[in-house]
């Protein structure tokens, strides 16, 4: 695998995942305050139905969780590196007639690892500390009601503490693709070695749970990259077809590229520095948070590409239009569609999602 500039920099990333925190705050709109039409904006809904309801406080509203069967979560960047200890602060009225709960799914990877019964309270606050095993890289807060009985939730506070002594660690079941890892056993997968692209945020060594290592894939394929599950995952190592990646895609070894060429992390269209029939290959783009250099190509916004020659942005090309996929990334390099693929800063916002140039280009 091919890790001589990501591994460069694996210090300003491991500094860099410091932070994943606001001042020590780790959920967005404790207040529900934040509404997309009739459902809310940063909590996702994950089955049932909510309505906005009023609260104790005139001033204030809350998220009644409504049916016999309801749950809103909220994926969280905390992992690791900014602590083990949270206090999950809440304040509800809970009819006895229903049953609320919080789960802890560490990893956000679909599995709830601990659960918290809600006591039977109105408007009561109540506390829970949370001692989470190290490495973690992201945690998904499940808030559940099941049962007829009125739920409704006025606040919600989850914030880095120090006081979980004596507590029982909550250790994730094993790890999915992409997570922070120390050994095999670790990992659903049963393998936990070096990171196909830059480690996760939990990771103090650079080791990831990967699907596959070099030599172990069937015929026909390589142990190639795979892009994240989760945006508090990072990308993997998987067994993947021979040269079924376009140029522009991340990478880790040539023999996944089309082209037959990975350069850096991303399949290229030539080696860097090399001479080529315009001038000198050069990444066409310098993007992200990392400053990370782009897919490879000859001579990158020179507009000297003829048609059908391999291009990473328009201005790669004499005729200016490079055809192809456009290619989005997130300020850490990973693919993505919108900012819901994105990691999440100490602004507890997800980061951009911006066009970089285009997949699997050719001049017109």
């Amino acid at each position: 695998m091919k890790h001589s500039i990501l591994y460069a920099a694996f210090a300003v990333v491991a500094t860099s995942q410091l932070g994943a925190t606001d001042c020590g705050q780790i959920t967005r709109d404790e207040g529900f305050d934040l509404w997309c039409g009739n459902q809310l904006c940063v909590w996702k809904l994950v089955r049932g139905d909510v309505r906005r309801a009023a609260t104790w406080h005139d001033a204030d509203s809350g998220v009644e969780l409504l049916g016999n069967d309801t749950a809103i979560s909220q994926l969280t960047s905390v992992n690791s590196f900014d602590g083990e200890c949270i206090r999950f602060d809440l304040t509800a009225n809970v009819a006895e007639t229903a049953e609320v709960t919080l789960g802890v799914d560490v990893e956000g990877d679909g599995t709830i690892d601990h659960v918290e019964r809600v006591p039977t309270a109105t408007w009561k606050p109540v506390s829970f500390r949370l001692l989470v095993k190290a490495p973690y890289d992201g945690i998904r807060f499940e808030l559940a009601k099941r049962g007829e009985g009125t739920a409704i939730l006025a606040r919600i506070d989850a914030e880095l503490a120090n006081d979980c002594a004596g507590l029982t660690p909550i250790v994730a079941t094993q790890r999915p693709d992409g997570a922070s890892c120390t050994t095999g056993a670790d990992c659903a997968s049963g393998t936990c070695s070096m990171a196909a692209f830059l480690p996760p945020g939990g990771s103090s060594d650079a080791l990831a749970c990967n699907e596959c290592t070099t030599g172990s894939c069937g015929a026909g394929e390589t142990c190639g990259y795979a892009e994240p599950l989760a945006p508090v995952l990072a990308g993997y190592s998987d067994c993947v077809a021979l040269g079924s990646h376009q140029l522009a895609e991340h990478c880790v070894v040539d023999e996944e590229c089309a082209s037959g060429v990975c350069e850096g992390s991303y399949c290229s269209a030539c080696r860097t520095d090399a001479a080529c029939a315009h001038g000198t290959c050069r990444p066409a783009w310098t993007y992200g948070f990392f400053g990370l250099p782009g897919p490879v190509v000859c001579a990158p916004g020179e507009a000297k590409g003829a048609a059908g020659e391999a291009c990473a942005t328009d201005n790669d090309c004499a005729s200016l239009h490079c055809d192809g996929t456009a290619r989005k990334e997130c300020d850490d390099g990973r693919a993505c569609f919108d900012r819901d693929n994105c990691p999440v800063g100490s602004t507890l916002e997800p980061g951009e999602c911006n066009l970089v140039g285009v997949q699997g280009g050719r001049c017109r």
